[in-house]
């Protein structure tokens, strides 16, 4: 097929649609979108999301929580808490990971149909038909990818909520308020984080149409668009502010392993990660998302450029509020911009508005597109599937070998993994950082490196463990102990000198195994270095080796001893 033909194959699709209603039109555009994104997790067993396997960990923990009285659960009634909620009553029908399936197949779903249906609320048919070619790699996006299935959700459940909001402004009726409440409701149990970014952009909505009011330009009485936007959202915003107020005052120091920092990104990698962050999915053969990424921002730039503003809707349809306004995307970029994108225990700070910037740059599309360009968007979206069909089997083939060593780890062992490369066929995450999570699923093991530090987890610790054992510590270990000279380098970074590498190599290893050895039965070694085969205590026997994968088992008759 030639690009004329794809070309010719989308110009009489969008003419088709032009005759559906709103309804059948949301259902047929999310219907694509959605079987675009979700293909692939049909060829395996369980998606390859970074962050899934400690999640299904949790969900075990959760379940038998008499094998881990060094966690305490932290209840159900939490933001940040879908996921587990619903591995928790769908979970033991059907299995852990099909419930894990069956509730990222819902994410895609909700947001492939959120999307298109706020488009056409906020801009009308034709923009909402042109912003939905460019939208394919915001439905399977990195936060899918990394596993933050909660966060993602919030996401769309936050733009229905715009919806409602704008719905009740326009046409004020009791099923509206309905519609806002449960649906911000909803986000905020997903995830607080999107729901604190709408409350954001509703204030700056009513701070411009205050500005507007004493110009003698608003649409409706100040007064009344406060009353019709605040009401209804008053059961969300006392939510996020108690949410807000746990995670301001939870426990520090030895809880999170004194790690009381933030970390910055320097301005090139905040470019990088608009696009990576967000539109990219694993490996570069998903590297045609930039085919959207590009066009949307040269428009966004052309349209400053000419001063142009977005109406909202079609000629002749009543200008809805601009949620998205001018203002509120530069409020959107300079607070990604000087916001950490680690905040002592929470990570990905300003990463979380990434998906807003590029919502606000979606409703800023033309009527209309060059049929070339149409060609090349989709041309681009069915390479970007098919890139992410291959990948996900790729991962899936290391997540068997990461598992193999089942057969080695008997139940309710105590189990130390080491996970020295997380990351080997995906570029874009770090798939097998917490792939030790299926050894807890299966085989109710420790957990040691599980998300436990903050209330915001379902788990926590019950009383907080040693530094080293805190997982935000022992989780980067290894990353930092693959050889003498890594060893080294990092000291130097901190104005340590060492004479002999190898002899504090040694020595570091040797008063790791002095705290961690005696509590843990077995050792699970991934992609280790023979430096750090060389330095495995001599009372750890090696019971199975598959590729890159390494079981060890302590001998109980044996005497720790150390290299």
């Amino acid at each position: 097929m030639s690009a004329g033909d794809v070309r010719g194959v989308v110009e009489e699709w969008i003419g088709g649609l032009a005759e559906v209603g709103d309804r059948p039109l949301i259902l047929i555009v999310g219907a694509a979108l959605f079987v675009l994104a979700a293909w692939p997790l049909f060829l395996v067993q369980v998606p390859p999301y970074q962050d899934l396997p400690n999640h299904l960990a949790t969900a075990t923990v959760i379940e038998h929580r008499a094998l881990y009285p060094e966690l305490v659960f932290n209840g159900w009634f939490k933001t940040n808490g879908a996921l587990f909620a619903w591995l928790g009553v769908v979970g033991p029908a059907v299995g852990l990971q099909t419930a894990a399936k069956l509730f990222a197949l819902g994410v895609l779903a909700v947001t492939a149909l959120a999307l298109p249906w706020f488009l056409l609320e906020m801009v009308g048919r034709r923009r909402m038909l042109v912003a939905s070619l460019f939208a394919w790699p915001m439905i399977h996006n990195w936060f899918v990818s990394t596993g933050m299935l909660d966060f993602a959700l919030a996401v769309p459940l936050a733009l229905v909520t715009l919806i409602y909001l704008r719905r009740h402004l326009v046409a004020p009726s009791g099923r509206h308020v309905a519609g806002v409440i449960v649906a911000s409701v909803g986000t905020w149990y997903a995830h607080s984080f999107p729901l604190l970014v709408i409350e954001g952009l509703v204030g700056i909505h009513l701070a411009e149409e205050a500005i507007r009011r004493l110009r003698g330009r608003g649409t409706h009485p100040f007064a009344v668009t406060l009353r019709r936007l605040a009401i209804p959202m008053i059961p969300a915003l006392v939510l996020s502010s108690y949410a807000l107020f746990l995670h301001l005052t939870e426990p520090g120091g030895a809880m999170n392993a004194f790690r009381d920092r933030a970390h910055f990104l320097p301005t090139w990698e905040l470019v990088y990660n608009l696009w990576a962050e967000w539109m990219w999915g694993y490996t570069k053969l998903s590297i045609s998302s930039m085919v959207p990424t590009a066009l949307l921002a040269l428009w966004v730039a052309y349209g400053a450029w000419r001063h142009l503003r977005p109406t909202g809707a079609e000629e002749g349809v009543a200008s809805p509020p601009h949620f998205f306004s001018p203002f509120a995307l530069a409020a959107i970029l300079a607070v990604y911009a000087v916001a950490p994108y680690e905040l002592t225990n929470w990570y990905h700070v300003n990463s979380r508005l990434i998906p807003f910037f590029w919502i606000a740059l979606l409703v800023r599309v033309p009527d209309a597109l060059p049929r070339a360009v149409k060609g090349l968007l989709v041309t681009a979206a069915l390479a970007y599937s098919a890139g992410m069909g291959v990948d996900t089997v790729r991962l899936d083939r290391e997540r068997d070998e990461f598992t193999a060593g089942m057969s080695a780890v008997p139940e309710n062992a105590r189990l130390l993994p080491l996970v020295f490369r997380a990351k080997h066929t995906s570029e874009n995450t770090r798939n097998l950082l917490h792939a030790w999570g299926y050894y807890v699923a299966e085989k109710h093991t420790s957990a040691p490196l599980l998300f436990a530090h903050s209330r915001s987890f379902p788990v926590m610790y019950a009383t907080p463990p040693s530094v080293r054992m805190n997982h935000l510590m022992l989780e980067g270990y290894e990353q930092v102990m693959g050889s003498p000279g890594w060893v080294c380098g990092e000291l130097h970074q901190f104005g340590v000198g060492v004479n002999d590498c190898a002899a504090e190599y040694r020595a570091r290893w040797r008063e790791f195994w002095g705290e961690v050895g005696p509590i843990h039965t077995h050792l699970l070694l991934w992609d280790a270095t023979k430096a750090v085969l060389e330095n495995v205590p001599a009372d750890y026997k090696l019971t199975l080796v598959r590729g890159r994968l390494r079981i060890y088992e302590r001998m109980p008759s044996a005497s720790a001893s150390v290299p």
